[in-house]
């Protein structure tokens, strides 16, 4: 039944449902583990990965005492094809160290809806629900009636979670009612969810997180089936006087030459519906940022929100390389709601601020010229997980095309490759290695990088398998998984004229652990 729904959806272009997603065994983050594991070709060492077995779509994490608590689905069984999924949990106070905590909610737990899939949590500060002051609420579907959603509650600051029950019937019966996101919209004292409904986000409303009122939809057919949902306030510029809401959805955005990922609309919330004032947006270009969560904290004071998404694409996610484990989320990034001078309202995201604070600067270049020909000034760099910040004059001192070959070796290499001439940059990874052969993996990525005065500036994460490209100040972002051999280590900077760099520094993470 699922590989037929799995083709069924690929026919129409859209995307695969929130029902077909299997999860991981336990979840590593970034302590240290067995060195055999740490050995794996293709693991990540500073992103969130899973011990063994597979992981996939991230909970909106909470903020508790100081402590962040990260909500993710895995299976324990999928090697050997068993499904059902749980609430795998992981703590961190600064967003890049975490410890793996005991399943917060587990998959055929006792109670007759069945296993858990995607939801959120919310702190009941005023004990709206009844289970007491500060009980954390988890709405989640469950595969009950088609799809359904249910209650499970936490008095233990969110570490366990029990069943309560059933609280918003599927009135259609069918399997596009899912992934509830929760919000208190203070301005009507009340409680409010999301839900994506296939090509739709259901706008319900509640005071006591057990009887929910439909409200309203907010409707767009050019983006697949609508999943994840997701709807928060920033302050515009972060001051405090301008507020905008951002609807973030879900969706296949191959109307507009983009694969699966997040696609966003700013506008405003009246607690009952959303109205836009800008057209799709998309968080990034690359192929692999899929079921993103935000969240805040106190301190953020509305300027921004964290964002942290799954480093995997449906398209090809069953078919990737692996040996005791399959997928990572991405690094935390921090998301802001900027203005723009002819783009309208845009999010910008960034690394969280004291990710580089745990690496080692190891290059360190300014005003550097590279020609044509020349010998590989990177010939005695030999990295696999490692940071690039990079400032490039693209007016008088650049002529031509230049690119970044990353992780390369053995004839393999994952290209960024910028032309001044017609302004674009190309993302290609069909030299990256072991090779996906699917038009979502090889096809080049492609986006027009307008300098600012003059130059282009490149932020690039390489983590083994995975690399995280921001560009102009994250005007533009790229997320997408490699395959190399371990041993194609090296990195090369090419130009067919000539290319000024204003600065260059390599931030290494080979000799530091990260615990």
């Amino acid at each position: 039944m699922i590989k037929n729904l799995k083709d069924k959806v690929k026919k129409v272009g859209v995307m695969p449902l929130c029902l077909l997603i299997f999860g991981i065994f336990v979840f590593s983050g970034l302590k240290p583990v067995k060195a055999e594991v740490n050995q794996e070709f293709h693991r990540p060492l500073f992103h969130l990965t899973p011990q063994a077995e597979w992981m996939s779509d991230m909970q909106r994490p909470i903020y508790i005492n100081g402590v962040h608590h990260l909500y993710y689905l895995y299976n324990e069984d999928f090697s050997w094809g068993g499904n059902g999924t749980e609430w795998a949990h992981a703590t961190s106070t600064d967003l890049v160290h975490w410890t793996r905590q005991p399943v917060a909610i587990h998959k055929y737990g006792g109670n007759p809806a069945g296993d858990p899939w995607t939801g959120s949590t919310v702190v009941d500060t005023n004990n709206t629900a009844g289970f007491g002051k500060d009980a954390v609420i988890a709405l989640v579907t469950m595969p009950y009636n088609g799809q359904s959603t249910h209650l499970w509650y936490s008095t233990d600051n969110g570490n366990s979670y029990k069943y309560h029950g059933m609280v918003q019937n599927n009135p259609t019966g069918s399997a596009d009612f899912r992934d509830p996101k929760i919000i208190w919209h203070e301005e009507t004292k009340k409680w409010v969810m999301l839900l994506a409904e296939r090509d739709k986000v259901g706008f319900y409303t509640s005071s006591n997180l057990k009887d929910w009122a439909y409200t309203s939809s907010f409707v767009r057919n050019d983006i697949g089936i609508t999943e994840c949902p997701d709807m928060f306030q920033l302050n515009v510029d972060g001051n405090k006087n301008n507020k905008k809401w951002v609807l973030m959805i879900g969706g296949n955005g191959f109307n507009y030459g983009l694969t699966t990922g997040t696609s966003y609309f700013v506008g405003d919330f009246n607690g009952t519906g959303f109205h836009a004032e800008t057209n799709v947006n998309w968080l990034e270009r690359g192929a692999d940022s899929y079921t993103g969560v935000t969240w805040d904290a106190p301190y953020t004071e509305g300027n921004y929100r964290y964002f942290i998404s799954w480093m995997n694409n449906w398209n090809y996610a069953r078919k990737l390389p692996w040996e005791t484990f399959n997928g990572n989320a991405s690094v935390v990034r921090e998301i802001h709601l900027t203005s723009t001078l002819h783009d309208g309202y845009k999010l910008a995201q960034k690394p969280v601020w004291n990710l580089l604070s745990n690496f080692n600067e190891t290059i360190n270049l300014a005003g550097k010229n590279v020609y044509k020909d020349q010998e590989n000034i990177f010939k005695d760099f030999h990295g696999l997980s490692y940071a690039i910040e990079a400032k490039i004059d693209v007016a008088d001192l650049t002529s031509g095309k230049f690119g970044f070959a990353l992780r390369d070796g053995n004839g393999q290499h994952t290209d960024i490759t910028y032309d001044k001439n017609i302004q674009e940059l190309v993302f290609d990874r069909k030299n990256s290695g072991e090779i996906i052969d699917v038009p979502e993996f090889t096809r080049k990525q492609k986006v027009i990088v307008k300098p600012k005065e003059g130059k282009i500036k490149l932020d690039i994460l390489v983590d083994r398998g995975t690399v995280e490209l921001f560009i102009n100040d994250s005007e533009h972002i790229f997320s997408n998984i490699i395959f190399p051999k371990i041993t194609s280590d090296g990195l090369r900077l090419w130009t067919d004229g000539h290319v000024y760099l204003e600065y260059l520094k390599i931030r290494d993470t080979n000799k530091l652990t990260i615990n």
